[in-house]
């Protein structure tokens, strides 16, 4: 009977053990390192709202292709818009969500990537953008794991 009682502290202690185990958190669980990065992309106008053009980047990324963006405009004031822009690089895809406002000089929003395929199917990234004339020109960072 004896032989029993250690042989059941033993199992439960075992047992402790696993779960205390299981609740360290990994290495892999740090954040992820901000990176700097710099995208540039220049726009035709001609087909308004949906606009196409080329794109670079610098930092994080140093990548380049086509791009496409639509544009909605407030129907209420025009001052601000949500844009949709697509950077399409050799390796994949980036989907960039812009918040953007017309009432400074030039014109300023946020950009927040949202999704990507291929080789960005992971990527997470935001930052501020000013808009000059026919240019986003997008600053922040890319997230690294």
């Amino acid at each position: 009977m004896r032989h029993n009682k250690i042989l059941s502290a033993a199992i439960a202690l075992c047992m402790i053990a696993c779960f205390t185990m299981g609740s360290v958190p990994s290495a892999s669980a740090s954040p992820p390192t901000p990176v700097p990065v710099t995208i540039t992309a220049v726009f035709d106008f001609t087909n308004f709202p949906n606009v196409s053009g080329t794109f670079t980047t610098s930092g994080a990324l140093t990548i380049s292709g086509t791009s496409t963006m639509r544009v909605d405009l407030n129907p209420y004031n025009g001052v601000r818009a949500h844009c949709l822009v697509t950077l399409i690089a050799p390796n994949g895809t980036i989907y960039i969500d812009q918040q953007c406002q017309f009432a400074s000089s030039p014109p300023k929003g946020r950009w927040e990537i949202v999704s990507g395929t291929g080789a960005y199917a992971n990527l997470n990234g935001n930052g501020s953008l000013t808009m000059p004339p026919f240019t986003e020109a997008m600053t922040g960072f890319i997230y690294l794991h």
